[in-house]
């Protein structure tokens, strides 16, 4: 088991989930270390806040400075220390702004440390680089990990999610059983994130003003999930040879145009917006990442199409903030909500659909993924309809907090990967989704410039 461990990052995601799961393995007796911890410098205040309720400590802390948020090369002075304490290492999370990512797992696989690392696995400047250096990272990446004794292990937790696994393992067994493939999926995110107008500029945390969005937010676990699905095919011979992608965005531009300050004013009264939308940089805001992504794809084999898919990935939707300021957690506590519908088809013989709604108010009672699953009953037998609830309940022990099943989806991920590797999270099982993320960020910026030039 991995005991000794660096740490790249303690933003709110890991301070809810990979952090946390180590110090609950601390307070249960496991001898486990944090040999270092890098954060930026400005966030020092909201990790010494958050570590002194904690009961494992770093052994060292260095905060980064301002000029090394978007640098490609690590600073100079961590590196000295990731130089002396690397042969008692163990394990490296690499838990940074997306942008970050690249250059903290290089150095571990280099020096054949095991890697758990955040989603996306990286997301470069869009706007400097342009997508296609989202598949020259993964190239490179796996010419390291082709030369590194160590393991990369990505936390794409749908893979492993109760509820999703479910409706994989009836679509698989269909196929399969059936040699039907999958011939349409249909997959619809909100994710419920509201941002006020100079907050599309502000952010670091999920940001949109280096070119990416919702693509490599969220919406990347939905593309991979896409990808997980529709490789059912592959295991009766119908593995595709080309993918046609047409895909559209709405940028911080358009949504400044869809919320008016005359709306922002009657919703709340007491705040003025005046000056904020004086300071908006709208043609600014025309080039900065998506925060919503409509995709249409078809997965064709000898010019046939065998499986047609449309991607819905939104921000812009339902959400439950109620307030100007942001929150001081922006990931758990800034209004965000989720909505998530998943719909596959195998032709006219099968068809299965999970949906996910979270409500305005968190419900005391737990949230419920409902999975629903018809067939064509005269054909092919089994049940005509099958209703399957799977909510956080379950996972919970009476008379404690209620464990997600997205959290224990998380944790199970982070156990495997502990005791050695989680091979459904593999850095290999993401080719594809990488692929297909570039092709639709090529697909959006092609449109953006037809609409903006």
């Amino acid at each position: 088991m991995k005991r000794n461990f660096i740490i790249f990052g303690l933003g709110p995601h890991a301070q809810s989930c990979q952090y946390s799961a180590l110090d609950t393995l601390y307070r249960s007796g496991t001898a486990v270390q944090v040999l270092l911890l890098a954060e930026m410098a400005d966030r020092r205040e909201s990790v010494e806040n958050y570590l002194r309720g904690r009961s494992l400590q770093p052994r060292r802390i260095i905060g980064l400075p301002e000029e090394d948020r978007n640098s490609p090369e690590i600073n100079k002075v961590l590196l000295e220390q990731l130089e002396k304490i690397k042969h008692y290492v163990d394990g490296v999370l690499v838990c940074t702004e997306p942008k970050a990512h690249k250059k903290y797992i290089a150095w571990a696989l280099q020096n054949n440390i095991d890697v758990l690392t955040d989603k996306p696995l990286t997301a470069p400047l869009i706007n400097q680089t342009g997508p296609q250096q989202l598949w020259q990272d993964y190239l490179d990446l796996e010419k390291l990990l082709a030369h590194s004794k160590a393991k990369l292990t990505l936390m794409t937790n749908k893979r492993l999610h109760r509820a999703y696994g479910a409706l994989y393992n009836a679509l698989r067994e269909f196929v399969v059983n059936w040699q039907i493939p999958l011939t349409h999926v249909e997959i619809s995110e909100g994710g419920g994130v509201w941002n006020m107008p100079l907050e599309f500029k502000t952010r670091e945390n999920h940001p949109y003003k280096y070119g990416y969005g919702v693509l490599l937010h969220t919406g990347f676990h939905f593309v991979d999930l896409l990808t997980y699905y529709q490789e059912v095919n592959h295991l009766i011979g119908l593995k595709e040879d080309a993918v046609n992608v047409h895909a559209f965005g709405v940028s911080p531009y358009d949504v400044m145009h869809q919320i008016s300050p005359s709306a922002l004013r009657k919703l709340f009264p007491k705040e003025d917006f005046t000056q904020e939308f004086e300071q908006t940089p709208l043609e600014e805001y025309k080039q900065y990442g998506m925060v919503d992504v409509t995709a249409s794809l078809q997965f064709l084999k000898q010019g046939a199409v065998i499986t047609q898919a449309t991607l819905n990935l939104l921000q812009n939707t339902l959400s439950c903030r109620a307030r100007r300021p942001m929150a001081d957690n922006p990931y758990l506590h800034n209004g965000r909500l989720s909505q998530n519908y998943i719909s596959v088809f195998a032709g006219p013989l099968f068809h299965a659909r999970l949906g996910y709604f979270q409500p305005d108010t968190l419900p005391s009672s737990g949230d419920t993924y409902v999975l629903e699953i018809c067939r064509n009953t005269a054909l092919v037998g089994g049940h005509s309809y099958q209703r399957e609830e799977f909510s956080d309940l379950d996972l919970s022990a009476p008379g404690t907090e209620p464990m997600s099943v997205t959290m224990q989806a998380k944790l199970d991920i982070i156990h495997q990967w502990l005791e050695g590797a989680c091979p459904a999270t593999d850095f290999a099982k993401h080719k594809r989704a990488v692929q297909i993320t570039e092709r639709i960020f090529e697909e959006i910026l092609k449109r953006r410039k037809e609409r903006f030039s």
